[in-house]
């Protein structure tokens, strides 16, 4: 509870009024918690049954024909820890942390860009992507807000006695560079939907990205 406080930027003491309903958080801070934990803040405000769904978005039908695929291959749903190495050698392994979920016919990641001070907020560090299916292969665009920091991961399932790897690349797009000149070697370990194992994970994330 604490460390979800810091990250919401919100009092614990605080944020225990608004659990015991003893307190209803300014529109500001409903829409950060709302945003941290990618839900309709209307479920909080109206009964369910009251809540008409939202009008289908033009897109929706756009990513469901031309990215949705009746394929072998399927991207699991759940946690995947994401360990990317240099081309180098001897360079050091960085960890990451993604979550699959499938919404209708697509399959959406979701995930953080590690640390790069020990002050910087989750929010600026939140990457989201979509998988499509090609050759075989699992492709999945990712970005930051915004469309900042593009890249795309290209993955081939690989099964062995301990589980599902996914071995691949990512491939990223900095301003003013080709695609291609920032490649690094990535691999996907599912982890299910174990919440603790994603959380020890978690934890290595930060205590690479700041190492003591």
């Amino acid at each position: 509870m604490s460390e979800l406080c810091r990250q919401l930027g919100i009092n614990r003491t605080q944020f225990n009024r608004y659990l015991a309903g003893e307190s209803f958080p300014r529109p500001d801070i409903l829409d950060r918690i709302c945003q941290f934990f990618d839900v309709d803040a209307r479920i909080l405000l109206k009964p369910l049954d009251e809540i008409e769904p939202h009008a289908t978005h033009p897109a929706v039908n756009v990513i469901d024909r031309y990215l949705s695929a009746n394929v072998d291959t399927t991207f699991a749903t759940g946690f995947y820890q994401a360990i990317e190495r240099d081309q180098t050698a001897a360079s050091q392994p960085h960890h990451r942390l993604y979550h699959v979920r499938e919404i209708f016919n697509c399959t959406l990641l979701r995930g953080y860009d590690p640390c790069s001070s020990v002050s910087e907020r989750p929010a600026t560090r939140e990457v989201r992507g979509i998988v499509s299916y090609a050759d075989g292969k699992i492709c999945a665009l990712i970005s930051r807000k915004g469309a900042q920091d593009r890249r795309m991961m290209v993955l081939t399932e690989t099964s062995e006695e301990n589980g599902t790897r996914l071995l691949g690349y990512v491939y990223r797009l900095a301003e003013g560079s080709e695609l291609g000149q920032s490649t690094q070697r990535v691999e996907l370990r599912h982890l299910g939907h174990d919440l603790s194992a994603a959380l020890r994970l978690a934890r290595k994330a930060k205590r690479s990205a700041h190492p003591r």
